[in-house]
């Protein structure tokens, strides 16, 4: 699970970066979406491995 974290957090990282370059913030609209899939995924995750 720290892995899916620590990946999560690089892609956030590099996501808020490109974002800032006016010619790459619409192609970061759909990556910010998977971004906030992956991070509800590594929270379902959690509390699934926190319950077994």
């Amino acid at each position: 699970m720290d892995e899916l974290n620590q990946i999560t957090e690089q892609l956030r990282g590099e996501v808020d970066a490109a974002s800032k370059n006016p010619f790459a913030s619409k192609v970061m609209a759909p990556i910010r979406l998977m971004l906030v899939w992956m991070e509800g995924v590594n929270r379902k995750l959690s509390e699934l491995e926190q319950r077994g």
